[in-house]
């Protein structure tokens, strides 16, 4: 209902990025394109990133939806069932800031005009096939590895309102998981570190 009621709103040049957030389909995982809501250092510059997918296999995913009353795990099974027989593919983009005015970097509500600055593929990154969500990966990813968006070079930090208390707050969350886990916080800095 929300998308819907963006598109009208759109017929009049008030459209709304969050109705189309909140009114986000129940699609794919794997078939989904995604934006960073903020945007972030590239290099000399400052762009928005998006990973869109890029395989004939993943096309053939946007049919599916997700029926959060059948499965309310749906999403990771989806992704875990696809995983088992194909890689991913997905186009690295970038959108430069061109425009302080119509492109601001401390309000990330604001979708940045195309017709100031279009995405740009500048990467292909794959994801091979594979047993994505093992015990020993579960184990892995929810009780050793820390996430959090300070995890970047210093020339891809993040910027903006948003992401200032974000990589506080990811930091403190981080440190109280471990400590009351009782597990060693490791930042994941090689891929052969994670288990296969």
């Amino acid at each position: 209902m929300a998308r819907n009621f963006n598109k009208a709103l759109a017929l009049f040049d008030t459209a709304y990025a969050k109705a189309d957030f909140f009114g986000h389909p129940f699609s794919h995982p794997i078939g989904d394109d995604y934006f960073s809501q903020a945007p972030v250092r590239y290099g000399d510059y400052v762009a928005k990133l998006g990973a869109v997918p890029a395989s004939q296999a993943q096309d053939a995913l946007g049919e599916w939806k997700l029926d959060p009353h059948q499965d309310e795990n749906g999403f990771r099974h989806a992704a875990t069932d696809d995983f088992r027989d194909h890689e991913a593919v997905f186009e690295l983009k970038v959108q430069l800031w061109a425009n302080a005015e119509t492109q601001p970097i401390e309000d990330a509500s604001v979708e940045w005009p195309s017709q100031d600055s279009q995405y740009r593929t500048v990467a292909t990154i794959r994801i091979p096939a594979q047993e994505a969500y093992s015990p020993a990966r579960v184990r892995y990813f929810e009780e050793v590895m820390t996430f959090r968006p300070a995890h970047s070079l210093a020339a891809h930090r993040p910027l903006g309102s948003v992401m200032r208390p974000r990589l506080q707050v990811y930091r403190a969350l981080s440190a109280f998981r471990h400590r009351e886990n009782g597990v060693a916080e490791e930042n994941t800095a090689d891929i052969t570190a994670i288990p296969a």
